[in-house]
């Protein structure tokens, strides 16, 4: 009864180790040393494959004794899924399967284009990726194309993560010039992405003109002619309306002296020594 127990107690903990609903997950910076345990069995009789990609094992990987699988020096092609089961056992199905993922600098930039003007340019990109970690923040540099001359940094040395372009100053007209920019994370530089961009010429004065009188011969003179009837409308209307307040402005003080005379008359009437310049004086 107790073999009974015991054994169904097995047969369910490799039920789950084989058929569960997730895979283990293992997460590890590039270049270190990895060792994975084999949970079903514990001596070198374990055979590992590598199912995703379906590929040989790498010559840096080897089964110790104990059954787990050692890498030296991890690198970005180590990334897969790994799984174990005993060797010598036929037709077996018992499998641990584990996910093992490389941790790198960010990989490179994608769609990373140049919108020139005559003295600056916008540097446009996009993300392919953080490595595993969050980037930190993108550098960019720009120089003279087909050269030597040294890199010249583009303001902020350090863009931020969040920022998918930026600006460039101070370019000379009709220049081609060669840029390139990269992201980094905790794990250091990523893959520097280059592009090339020609600024545009600067116009001469018969460029210009044509520029400017370019759709004249379209241009209809109805339209010309509404708009300057408008404009002069408003001017006539404005013109009345500043006449209509000067003559308001004018007739005010009319008004109040007439409106003093008639109060002094009824005063000088009743009291004949009456003098509106020296109310507080009494006259006998």
């Amino acid at each position: 009864m107790y073999c009974f127990g015991g054994c169904w107690y097995f047969f369910i903990l490799v039920f789950v180790i084989v058929y569960g609903a997730e895979t283990t997950n293992i997460a590890i910076d590039v270049n270190r040393n990895l060792t994975i345990l084999c949970p079903i069995h514990r001596t070198r009789d374990v055979m590992w494959i590598r199912e995703l990609p379906k590929e040989l094992l790498q010559p840096h990987s080897i089964v110790l004794d104990n059954g787990s699988l050692f890498i030296s020096q991890v690198n970005q092609n180590d990334s897969g899924i790994y799984s174990c089961s005993r060797e010598n056992v036929v037709n077996s199905d018992v499998k641990a399967r584990v996910n093992v993922t490389i941790r790198t600098p960010p990989p490179a930039l994608v769609n990373v284009t140049v919108r020139p003007s005559t003295i600056l340019a916008l540097l446009l990109w996009e993300v392919n990726g953080t490595g595993g970690y969050p980037i930190i923040n993108f550098t960019a540099q720009f120089r003279l194309a087909y050269t030597n001359s040294s890199w010249i940094p583009i303001s902020p040395n350090h863009i931020t993560p969040n920022s998918r372009q930026i600006e460039v100053y101070k370019l000379v007209p009709n220049t081609t010039y060669e840029f390139r920019i990269w992201a980094t994370n905790q794990l250091g530089r990523g893959a520097i992405k280059e592009a090339h961009g020609t600024t545009l010429g600067v116009y001469k004065e018969e460029e210009l003109a044509r520029h400017m009188l370019e759709g004249a011969d379209k241009f209809d003179t109805r339209v010309w002619a509404v708009a300057v009837g408008i404009v002069m409308g408003t001017l006539v209307l404005l013109g009345l309306g500043i006449c209509f307040l000067l003559y308001q402005e004018c007739r005010i003080p009319g008004v109040v002296e007439e409106q003093e005379i008639i109060e002094l008359v009824p005063n000088i009437i009743l009291n004949p020594g009456f003098d509106p310049c020296s109310q507080n004086e009494s006259i006998p």
